[in-house]
Formats: structure tokens, C-alpha cells, sequence
């Protein structure tokens, strides 16, 4: 066998294999006889192929194609193919039923069949009656399924009603009954202060209109002001822009400036102050040379004396500069001091 050969062979193979694969991943059932039926209805939102066909809670099969047509009366529907892959006796009055499989789940499609019915069985390729189920209906079934279970929950409430009226009546009924009492009770008060609440608004109306008219007459007054009102605002919007103009800004800073170094200058003065009061006082209690000035009088006459003396002198020396200097260049003897006939201190 040649080289084409086996490869053509293995082509076809390929080609079988993935025809099947798709189909079976599609859910068809490759080896089983298979049964398609066909159901319409105006929505299938949420329901795709390959969803499940249930009876009874038992999957038998699975949607095939869903498509988009229209009817012989012109109204669009929706047509749905399913394919039943299990031994199932679908008889012709079953109904194919669209319901959710839970709040987050998809759709699915549950035939009803009726074991008892004495319909024929439907045949592959036939119509079947469809409809589509709200999330209650698919969860709780149909009102006449729950019909009788509304029954005993009405009779129930009926009679708990009534014996929670009788008990209402009695003040001392224990549990709900004392409850429903008290609460009586409390609307009755609710009517009294109502009706009191009334009667005060009744009384308080002319009151009211009194404060209206007030309201009023402010109102009115204000509007006639307008004009007055409107200048004082254009006056007091034409004295901030002179005020802006003028610089105050820069006034206000160098003040704070100055002030400020007013201030430096009156703390240098008090710190001056208190040195010179210090020294004041020092000078008052005794202590240092300045306070034995002020206070020593022995001391003053003889510093007193001292500066005439030394006056004295100065006045010697600069009258008889000779007595002090005695220089002479060729050897010249030293006259006898002669004492001034103006001597300063023969004068005291």
C-alpha cells in the first residue's frame, strides 16, 4: 500500500473523528435510535442547545436547535427541537415545559407526561405543546397544585384572627392577647391626643394669620427700602474700593513696623531704667564708692581739700615754673625761690 494511500485513510479517519467528537460533545447520542419533537413558544430567554430535557427529574434528552420563525398567522415565534435519546412514551397531549433550574442557574425543559392518558404516542418529528414557567411557578407548581394548601393556611389564619379578637377584649389574656390589649389602649389615647392636637391648631389659627400679616408688613417694608438699601451697599462697595486703592495694606504693615520697634525701644528703656534704679538703690544703701560720696562727709572734705591742693599747685607751677625746673645750659647757679606776693595760699 503507497504512501497516498495511508494517508488518505488517515484523513478520513481524522475527519470521522471529529465529525463524531463535535456531535457527541454536542450531546447527540452517536450509537442510540433517537426520537426529535418540536414545541413553539413566544420566549426561550436563557435556554441554549445542549440544555436538558427532563421527565420526572430524569434527564432524557437534550435541545438540539432552538430557531426564530414565523407562524402561518404571521406571529413570531420561537421553535425549539429536542432530541430524546431514552426509551420515553411520550404521548401527544404531553406539554414541554421552559422553567429555571434555580436563581443563578440556566433553562431548562421538563415534559409532563401522563402515564394514564390515553392519547396516542407521538411520533418522531412531531409538535407538542410548549410553554415557558416563572421562577415561583417552576418552584412551588401550578395554583391548582397549591390550591389546597392555601385552603389550610386561610383556615388557619382565620382562626388564629379570632382568637387573637377575643383575647384583645381581655386585660388579662397572657402573651399576644395582653399585647393586642395594651395596644388598643395606646391607639385610643393616640385618637384623644389627636383630637386635642385639632382643637389647638383650631385656636392658634388667627394667631398664625396675625403673624402672617406681620410677615407681610415687614415684607412690603423691606421692599420699599429697596432703593435706600441698594445705595448703602453702593456706598459701602465704593468706600472698600477707595480703602483698597489707598494702600492700607502698606500702611497697616509699616505701622506694625514701628510699633514693633517701639517696642524694642521701650524694653531697652525699662532695662535701662532698672540698671540706673539698681544703682540708686545701691547708692541709698551704702555699698560702693558713690554711696560713700553721698553719704561720708569725711570723705567728701577730704577729696574736697585734696583738689585745691592740687589746685594750688597748678597755679605754683604755672606762676613759678623755675621752682620745679631747675636747667641751665652754662652752669648757671639756681636763684633763690622767692615766695609770690600773690601766693594762692596765703590768700585762704
Amino acid at each position: 500500500m503507497s504512501k497516498e494511500i495511508k494517508l488518505g485513510i488517515f484523513g478520513i479517519l481524522v475527519i470521522t473523528a471529529t465529525v463524531f467528537g463535535y456531535r457527541f460533545l454536542a450531546g447527540e447520542n452517536l450509537f442510540g435510535t433517537s426520537k426529535y419533537y418540536y414545541i413553539f413558544v413566544d420566549n426561550a430567554k436563557g435556554l441554549i442547545r445542549s440544555s436538558p430535557v427532563s421527565s420526572k427529574g430524569f434527564q432524557v434528552g437534550t435541545v438540539t436547535d432552538i430557531a426564530f420563525v414565523v407562524d402561518k398567522q404571521g406571529e413570531s415565534k420561537v421553535k425549539i427541537e429536542m432530541r430524546i435519546d431514552e426509551p420515553v412514551d411520550v404521548k401527544t397531549d404531553a406539554v414541554a415545559e421552559i422553567l429555571e433550574t434555580g436563581f443563578v442557574g440556566g433553562k431548562a425543559i421538563r415534559l409532563n407526561i401522563n402515564a394514564k392518558s390515553i392519547a396516542p404516542s407521538a411520533k418522531s418529528g412531531a409538535t407538542l405543546k410548549g410553554r415557558a414557567l416563572g421562577l415561583l411557578e417552576a418552584m412551588v407548581g401550578s395554583p391548582e397544585e397549591l390550591s389546597p394548601y392555601t385552603d389550610i393556611l386561610k383556615n388557619g389564619l382565620v382562626s388564629a384572627y379570632d382568637t387573637i379578637a377575643v383575647q384583645a377584649k381581655d386585660p388579662t389574656a397572657p402573651g399576644v392577647g395582653k399585647v393586642f390589649y395594651d395596644m388598643d389602649i395606646i391607639l385610643a389615647d393616640m385618637k384623644v391626643t389627636t383630637r386635642n392636637l385639632n382643637r389647638l391648631i383650631a385656636n392658634s389659627n388667627q394667631q398664625v394669620s396675625l403673624v402672617m400679616a406681620d410677615l407681610a408688613s415687614i415684607t412690603n417694608n423691606l421692599k420699599q427700602s429697596n432703593a435706600a438699601i441698594t445705595r448703602v451697599i453702593d456706598n459701602t462697595a465704593s468706600l472698600t474700593a477707595k480703602l483698597d486703592s489707598a494702600g492700607l495694606d502698606e500702611t497697616i504693615v509699616m505701622t506694625n513696623d514701628a510699633i514693633a520697634a517701639l517696642k524694642t525701644t521701650l524694653v531697652s528703656t525699662n532695662q535701662s531704667l532698672a540698671s540706673f534704679d539698681k544703682i540708686l538703690v545701691n547708692a541709698n544703701s551704702g555699698d560702693g564708692s558713690i554711696a560713700k560720696l553721698m553719704n561720708d562727709p569725711d570723705l567728701y572734705i577730704n577729696l574736697s581739700n585734696s583738689l585745691n591742693n592740687m589746685n594750688y599747685l597748678l597755679q605754683d607751677f604755672r606762676l613759678n615754673p623755675k621752682r620745679y625746673v631747675g636747667l641751665s645750659l652754662f652752669g648757671k647757679k639756681q636763684k633763690k625761690y622767692q615766695l609770690p606776693k600773690d601766693d594762692p595760699t596765703k590768700q585762704n
